[in-house]
């Protein structure tokens, strides 16, 4: 008898939801958090330009620059995801083709002045993260929720 209810319960009720993220990071977020060298929770524009450096002298080095597609194979291992931002297209500040480790360096340097809220020079885990506004966004409409809401006209 009570399997009996509980079944017709679990059958009545719409599935579980988890609430939307509200607080997001974006991929070169990650990568500049993991810059941090001294593991204080602050990356200082040195100890991103040393990681920078270092995942580009890595298999293959890079030493006159890659073209896009080997760029997009860097982006995959370290931003991961091969079309993660930046792209290739505004790193290439002279448009010849190729990323060179100046214009990476230069590029998430522009990428870390954004990120330095207070503009201390030093990025925290906490400037890194992203606020979403509207956390409806993603969010199925509260009727969808309720069996016995009226329906939407579409």
């Amino acid at each position: 008898m009570i399997l009996l209810f509980l079944a017709a319960q679990t059958a009545a009720t719409p599935p579980y939801r988890p609430a939307p993220a509200t607080i997001v990071a974006e991929p070169v977020a990650l990568f500049i958090a993991t810059a941090d060298r001294d593991r204080d929770g602050a990356t200082t524009p040195a100890e991103l330009r040393r990681s920078l450096v270092e995942t580009t002298t890595a298999d293959p080095p890079w030493p006159d620059g890659i073209g896009y597609i080997a760029y997009s194979d860097w982006a995959a291992r370290w931003l991961g995801d091969r079309n993660g931002l930046p792209s290739p297209f505004e790193i290439d500040r002279n448009g010849d083709n190729k990323v060179t480790i100046d214009e990476l360096i230069d590029r998430f340097s522009t990428i870390f002045a954004r990120f330095d809220a207070n503009g201390d020079g030093a990025v925290t885990r906490a400037e890194l993260l992203t606020i979403r506004n509207d956390a409806r966004r993603d969010r199925p409409d509260r009727r969808d929720l309720q069996p016995n809401a009226p329906q939407r006209r579409r």
